[in-house]
């Protein structure tokens, strides 16, 4: 965790790494439907391609990003969010 985050942020507790668009887009809606605010912080790895370059159709390199997703709550939150993330 940042010190940013650690200073400024309600949202400090991280509950999930998703890698990729596919992971990212699962916890999102199970976070939602469950009504637990969340952060989500991107993170690029260093030998990853352009989304829309490379030597690779831009829709597979889109679709099989290797950005991480960091899913960050607040601590009063936590239980749910792993509740509803593990279901």
């Amino acid at each position: 965790m940042g010190l940013i985050r650690f200073l400024f942020f309600k949202r400090k507790c991280l509950v999930h790494s998703a890698f990729g668009n596919k992971m990212y887009f699962e916890a999102t809606n199970k976070l939602n439907n469950h009504g637990v605010p969340y952060d989500a912080v991107s993170r690029l790895s260093a030998n990853s391609q352009s989304a829309f370059g490379g030597s690779t159709s831009s829709f597979v390199s889109f679709k099989e990003s290797p950005t991480q997703y960091d899913f960050y709550v607040a601590k009063e939150d936590e239980y749910r969010a792993q509740q509803a993330l593990h279901r």
